[in-house]
C-alpha cells in the first residue's frame, strides 16, 4: 500500500492542508510545533479510527474549526486505480467511507479486511520507528533482557505478548505461591484450615449431636422418597384425567377406523367440475359450428362475383411504374444539363473579359513550366523591389546621418581650445603640482628635520655650555694671573674666553637664517609664477575635457568620411538594381503577349491569368461532355415515348407524357384491389372451414371424455354419476376426520394399543380408576405430613444442642470459605492455562518466523554497518553478530549506535517476513536523532534504495541530500 496524498480537513492545528506523498521515500521536515506529530497521528486515525478515551491519546479536534478528519488517497497492489479513504466526525472512532475509481463505495469492514485486521497498536510496534524505541535497548538491560528485547523485535514486533505474560505472572503470584503468606489463596487456605480445626474440636464433645444429625438425614431421605411417590401418583392421576377427557375422541376414532376399513369409492379427480365443464363445452361448440357454417356460405357467394386480373397485365403495369422515377430523373437531368451548359458559357465569357480575351485561344500554353517561369520572374521582381526599397531607405538614413555629423563637427570645432592656452594650462598644472609636491615633501621631512634640529640644538647647547665653561675658566684664570700681576697670561686667558663666546654667537645666528630663507624663497617664487599665468592667460578650463573634445572631433570627421563612402556604394548598387528591374519588366511583357492577355494587366496577376485560362479550358471540356450526355438522354426519352405509347393503347389508356404514369397507377391499383379482395375472402373462407373442422374435432373429444367419466364410475346416466359423487365426498370427509383425530391423539401421546384399550372401556370405568388414584394420593399425603412433623422435632432437638450457635456458625463459615477457595482456584488454573497457551504460541512464532527474519537481517545489518559486521547468528543461546575479522560478539559488547542498527535491521527483516500479510508504509519519527551524519546518511540510503515499502520520514533536521521532489516542508502557522 502506498499513500499518494494526504488531505486534512481539520486535525489539531492543521486546517485545510493537502500534501502529495506519491514518492517511495518522502522526507517531511518541520521545526518544533510545525505539525509533524499531528500529521502522523492523522494518518493513524484515518486508517484505524480516531483515538478513544481508553487509548490515552489526544483526539486533536480543531478548536476553531467545525470540520474534523480528512482523507488519504492510497494505492493498493490488487486494486486497478487509487482508492480514497475518508474518515470524518461521527461515532467515537469516526465515520469512514472508501471511494473507488468506478464511483462505488465501501465501509469500515472492507478497510479492516484490506489491512488484514491489524490494529493501530500493532501497526505502530512493527511499521513505526521512533527515538524512544531505540533508547529502550540502553535502559540498564541485562544479558537475558537484551536478548529477549532483540528476539521480540525480530519475531513478534510488539510488546503485547510480553505485557500479557507479565500481567498474568503478576496476577498468578498475587493469587498463590507454594510457600507464600501474602497471596490471596494462601491466606484463604490458612483461614479454611483454621475453621476446620475449630469444627473438629467442637464435634468431639457432641456425640448426641451426631446421632440426631444422622436421624435427621434418614428422615429427609424417607420424606423425599414419599414426595417422589406422591409425584408419581399425581402424574398417573393427570394421565387418567386426560384419558377421561379424550375418551369420546378415542371412541370416534375407533368407529371411523372400522368404517374406513372397506374398499374406498372410486371417483375421478375433480369429477363434477370436469363433467359440467365438458357438458357446457359440447353445447357451446354446437352453437359455434352452426354460426360459422352460415358465415362460410355467405363468403363463398361473394367470392363467385369477383374476377381475378391477368398476371401479365399486373406485371407490365408494375414494371412501368418502376420506370417512372428513372424517366422523371432523366427529364430533370435534361433541364439541369441545359442550365449547366448555359451557366458555363456565361462563366467563360466573364473569365475572358477578366484577362482581356475577345475570343477563346485554346492553343495558349498554360503548362506548369510557364506558370513556374512566371512565378520565378515575379519572385525575382519582388526581391529587386524589396532590395530597392531597402537601398532607398538606407540612402535616406545615411544622408540624414551625414547632415547631422556636419552640424556636430561644426559645433565641436567652435568649442575647441587653441594650442597656446593648452601649453600654458599644462605649464600651470606642472607648477601647481610642483608646489603641492614641495609642501608634501616638507610635511614628510618636517618631523625628521625637527628631531635632527633638536639633536643639533642639544649638541650645540652642550658645545655652548662647554665653550662658556672654558670661557669662564679662562676668564677666572686670567683674573688669577692678573691678580698675581701676570698680565700676559691673564690677557691671553681673557682673549681665549672672549673669542670662544664670540664664535658661539656667530655660529648659531647663521644656521637659523639660512634655513628659513631658502624655503620661503622657493614657495614664493612658485606662487608668483602661478598667479602670473592665471592673470596673463584664460586657462580656467579642464584640460582632460579639452583633450576629449579634440578626440571627439577627430572621431566625428572619420565617421563622416565612412558614411560618405558607404553612400556612394549604395547609389551605385541602386543603379544596378534599376537596370535589373527594367529587364524583368521586359520578360514579363513577353509572357503577357504569349498568353494573349491584356498587356496593361499588372504583372502580379499573370499567374492568376494562367489559372483563369485553365478554368476556361476546363469549362469548355465540361460543356462538350455535358452536351454529349444531354443528347444521349434525349434519345432515350424519345425511344421510351415511342415504345410505351404502343403498349398502353392495348390497355385502354391514351398516351400522354404527363399522365401516362398516373393512369397506369390507377389501373394497377384497381386490379390489385380486386386481387387482394379475392384472396382475402378466400383466406377467410379457408379459415372458417379450418375452425369448423377444429370445433367438430373438439366437440367429438369432449363427448368422448364425458362418456369416459360415466364409464369410470360405471354410471348409466347423469343422475347415477351425481350419486357416486356424493358417496365419494362422504368417504373423503370421514378420512379427513380420521386424520385430524389421529394427529390430535398422537400429540397427546395415545399410541395405537392404548387407543384400542380405551375404546373398549366405558367412561364410568375410567372415572372409577381416577377416584381410586385420588384416594391413594390422600394416604401418601398423610404419610408425608407425619415425616415432616418428625423432621421438625429433630430440627428442634438439634437447635437445642446448637444453642450457643458456634458449631452452626463455623459450619456456615467453612462452607462459604470453601466456595471462595474453589472460585480462586478456578481463576488460578484459568490464568495458568492462558499462560501456557501464550508461551506455546510465542514459541511457535519464534520457531517458524525467527530463522527467516535472521536470514533477512544479515544482509541488512551488513549494509547499514558498511561491511564491518558480516553475519547475524541465532542459536539456543540467543542472537550474536560476527565481525568481518571473524570475531563473534554478544549484543551487550556492541556500541550504542551498533545495537540500534541491529535492532533496526531485525525490525526491517520482520517487515519483509510479513510482506505476504501486510503491505503498509513505514513511518519514522526522527528515530536517528542520536546518529552521527555518516550513520544517518547510511540508514537513509538503505530506506531509499533497499526497501520495497513506502517510507515517510518525519524530522526536524533537514537532509539536503534528499531531492526537493521527495521533501515536504511544514511551516508553523502564526496566529
Amino acid at each position: 500500500m502506498k499513500i499518494l496524498s494526504v488531505n486534512i480537513y481539520g486535525y489539531g492545528k492543521l486546517i485545510k492542508e493537502e500534501y502529495t506523498t506519491a514518492q517511495d521515500f518522502v522526507q517531511i521536515f518541520g521545526e518544533n510545533e510545525a505539525g509533524k506529530s499531528t500529521m502522523m497521528s492523522f494518518i493513524h486515525s484515518v486508517l484505524f479510527g480516531f483515538p478513544t478515551k481508553k487509548e490515552q491519546e489526544p483526539r486533536r479536534e480543531p478548536r476553531m474549526h467545525n470540520l474534523y478528519g480528512g482523507k488519504l488517497v492510497v494505492q493498493f497492489e490488487d486494486e486497478e486505480g487509487p482508492v480514497e479513504i475518508e474518515r470524518i466526525k461521527g461515532k467515537v472512532q469516526g465515520d469512514v467511507k472508501i471511494y473507488f475509481k468506478d464511483g462505488s463505495t465501501r465501509g469500515e469492514e472492507w478497510l479492516h479486511k484490506k489491512l488484514n485486521y491489524i490494529d493501530k497498536r500493532t501497526y505502530r510496534s512493527i511499521f513505526s520507528f521512533d527515538v524512544l524505541g531505540l533508547q529502550d535497548i540502553h535502559k540498564n538491560m541485562t544479558e537475558d533482557k537484551l536478548q529477549e528485547y532483540l528476539l521480540r523485535a525480530g519475531a513478534l514486533g510488539s510488546h503485547e505478548y510480553d505485557e500479557m505474560l507479565s500481567t498474568i505472572d503478576k496476577e498468578l503470584k498475587s493469587l498463590y505461591k507454594r510457600n507464600g503468606i501474602n497471596p490471596v489463596i494462601n491466606q484463604e487456605l490458612e483461614e479454611l484450615n483454621s475453621l476446620n480445626d475449630k469444627i473438629r474440636d467442637l464435634e468431639k464433645h457432641e456425640d448426641s449431636y451426631k446421632s440426631l444429625v444422622n436421624e435427621q438425614i434418614k428422615t429427609l431421605e424417607n420424606l423425599n422418597a414419599k414426595k417422589h411417590t406422591l409425584n408419581q401418583l399425581d402424574m398417573v392421576r393427570k394421565q387418567k384425567m386426560k384419558e377421561v377427557m379424550y375418551h369420546k375422541d378415542i371412541k370416534d376414532w375407533k368407529q371411523l377406523e372400522s368404517k374406513l376399513n372397506i374398499e374406498p369409492v372410486n371417483f375421478p379427480e375433480r369429477g363434477i367440475e370436469r363433467y359440467e365443464s365438458l357438458r357446457n363445452h359440447v353445447k357451446q361448440s354446437a352453437k359455434d359450428i352452426g354460426l360459422r357454417q352460415e358465415k362460410l356460405k355467405s363468403l363463398i357467394d361473394e367470392i363467385q362475383h369477383i374476377e381475378l386480373p391477368d398476371k401479365s397485365v399486373m406485371a407490365y403495369l408494375d414494371e412501368l411504374q418502376k420506370e417512372e422515377p428513372e424517366i422523371k430523373q432523366q427529364n430533370l437531368e435534361v433541364v439541369r444539363l441545359s442550365n449547366s451548359i448555359s451557366n458555363l458559357e456565361s462563366d467563360i465569357n466573364n473569365l475572358q473579359s477578366d484577362i482581356g480575351w475577345t475570343e477563346e485561344h485554346l492553343d495558349v500554353d498554360d503548362s506548369n513550366i510557364v506558370r513556374e517561369t512566371v512565378q520565378s520572374l515575379l519572385s525575382k521582381y519582388d526581391e529587386i523591389m524589396l532590395e530597392e526599397q531597402y537601398l532607398i531607405r538606407e540612402i535616406d538614413h545615411l544622408s540624414s546621418d551625414i547632415k547631422q555629423l556636419d552640424l556636430d563637427i561644426k559645433t565641436s570645432e567652435e568649442n575647441q581650445i587653441d594650442d597656446t592656452r593648452m601649453v600654458k594650462k599644462r605649464e600651470l598644472l606642472d607648477k601647481e603640482f610642483e608646489l603641492v609636491e614641495k609642501k608634501r615633501m616638507y610635511q614628510l621631512i618636517e618631523k625628521d628635520y625637527e628631531r635632527e634640529k633638536k639633536e643639533r640644538d642639544r649638541v650645540k647647547n652642550w658645545q655652548a655650555a662647554l665653550i662658556i665653561t672654558i670661557s669662564i675658566v679662562a676668564i677666572i684664570i686670567g683674573v688669577t694671573f692678573i691678580v698675581n700681576n701676570n698680565f700676559l697670561y691673564g690677557g691671553l686667558s681673557f682673549a681665549i674666553g672672549a673669542a670662544a663666546l664670540f664664535i658661539l654667537v656667530i655660529t648659531n645666528n647663521r644656521e637659523i637664517d639660512s634655513l628659513k630663507t631658502d624655503y620661503q624663497e622657493e614657495v614664493e617664487t612658485l606662487q608668483n609664477d602661478i598667479s602670473q599665468l592665471k592673470n596673463d592667460y584664460d586657462i580656467a578650463f579642464d584640460i582632460e575635457d579639452a583633450k576629449d573634445g579634440r578626440q571627439e572631433l577627430k572621431a566625428l570627421k572619420a565617421k563622416r568620411n565612412s558614411f560618405r563612402v558607404k553612400l556612394g556604394d549604395l547609389n551605385e548598387t541602386l543603379s544596378v538594381n534599376e537596370a535589373n528591374q527594367d529587364h524583368l519588366n521586359t520578360q514579363l511583357l513577353d509572357v503577357k503577349k504569349a498568353l494573349k492577355v491584356n498587356p496593361d494587366i499588372e504583372s502580379k496577376y499573370i499567374v492568376d491569368a494562367i489559372f483563369t485560362i485553365r478554368d476556361i479550358k476546363k469549362k469548355r471540356r465540361q460543356i462538350e461532355k455535358e452536351a454529349d450526355e444531354l443528347a444521349s438522354i434525349k434519345s432515350n426519352l424519345e425511344a421510351f415515348d415511342q415504345r410505351v405509347s404502343e403498349e398502353v393503347s392495348n390497355l385502354g389508356i391514351s398516351y400522354s407524357k404527363n399522365r401516362v404514369f398516373h393512369e397506369a397507377g390507377q389501373l394497377a391499383s384497381k386490379l390489385s384491389s380486386d386481387e387482394s379482395k379475392y384472396y382475402r375472402l378466400r383466406e377467410q373462407a379457408d379459415l372458417l372451414e379450418n375452425e369448423i373442422a377444429v370445433l367438430e374435432e373438439k366437440n367429438s373429444t369432449s363427448q368422448k371424455e364425458l362418456n369416459e367419466l360415466l364409464d369410470y364410475v360405471d354410471a348409466d346416466d347423469e343422475e347415477e354419476y351425481y350419486y357416486y359423487a356424493r358417496k365419494f365426498d362422504e368417504y373423503r370427509a370421514d378420512v379427513n376426520r380420521f386424520k385430524v383425530l389421529s394427529e390430535k391423539l398422537d400429540e397427546e401421546h395415545f399410541d395405537y394399543d392404548l387407543r384400542n384399550e380405551l375404546s373398549s372401556r366405558l367412561l364410568a370405568d375410567l372415572k372409577e380408576d381416577e377416584d381410586q388414584i385420588n384416594q391413594q394420593i390422600e394416604v401418601v399425603n398423610q404419610e408425608v405430613q407425619k415425616e415432616q412433623q418428625t423432621l421438625v422435632e429433630l430440627n428442634n432437638d438439634i437447635k437445642v444442642l446448637e444453642g450457643d450457635g458456634k458449631l452452626s456458625e463455623l459450619n456456615h463459615l467453612y462452607g462459604m470459605q470453601k466456595s471462595v477457595v474453589q472460585s480462586l482456584s478456578k481463576e488460578y488454573m484459568s490464568l495458568t492455562y492462558i499462560k501456557i497457551l501464550i508461551e506455546t504460541h510465542i514459541k511457535a512464532i519464534k520457531d517458524e518466523r525467527l530463522p527467516i527474519v535472521i536470514e533477512e537481517a544479515r544482509e541488512t545489518f551488513e549494509f547499514v554497518t558498511k561491511g564491518r559486521y558480516i553475519n547475524v547468528i541465532y542459536n539456543e543461546e540467543g542472537i550474536f553478530v560476527k565481525h568481518k575479522n571473524g570475531q563473534v560478539f554478544h549484543p551487550l559488547e556492541l556500541s550504542q549506535s551498533t545495537k540500534e542498527m541491529l535492532y533496526i535491521s531485525l525490525r526491517l527483516s520482520l517487515i519483509r517476513a510479513l510482506k505476504g500479510y501486510y503491505q503498509l508504509p513505514i513511518i519514522i519519527d526522527d528515530a536517528f536523532v542520536h546518529f552521527d551524519s555518516e550513520r544517518t546518511r547510511t540508514i537513509l540510503d538503505y530506506f531509499r534504495t533497499k526497501t520495497n515499502d513506502q517510507v515517510l520520514y518525519f524530522t526536524c533536521n533537514l537532509n539536503t541530500s534528499i531531492p526537493s521532489s521527495q521533501t515536504i516542508k511544514l511551516k508553523e502557522k502564526t496566529k
